[in-house]
């Protein structure tokens, strides 16, 4: 069964976790919070809402990049979805998923 944006949303709320705004519905996209590109997959574990801007602009950036850029700017980046994301991410089956989210959660500490 394919991952919807809905339960996502119904999850974590229909704020983009990058800078907070909570667009129309139809604006609002699964973000791989391991890009696929560095080995993550459409997975509940890897999957947050974003808007479609955020989630264009990330491209494939790692998490803890992209939030220091954000909150540089201003943005009200959701940090606390993020580290429960990366913290189910660390325990996924997955090894890119894990190694990835362990990382992450590391540098993310510090903001």
């Amino acid at each position: 069964m394919p991952l919807k944006v809905d339960q996502l949303i119904e999850r974590d709320g229909p704020a983009c976790v990058w800078c907070g705004r909570e667009p129309w519905r139809r604006d609002l996209t699964l973000e791989h919070v391991v890009p696929r590109s560095r080995g993550g997959h459409a997975t509940p574990e890897n999957a947050v809402v974003a808007c479609r801007s955020c989630n264009r602009r990330r491209g494939s950036k790692p998490v803890d990049a992209y939030v220091r850029d954000l909150l540089r700017e201003g943005a009200n980046v959701n940090v606390t979805v993020l580290r429960e994301t990366l913290s189910r991410l660390a325990r996924s089956e997955r090894r890119a998923h894990r190694d990835a989210a362990a990382r992450q959660l590391r540098r993310l500490e510090s903001v």
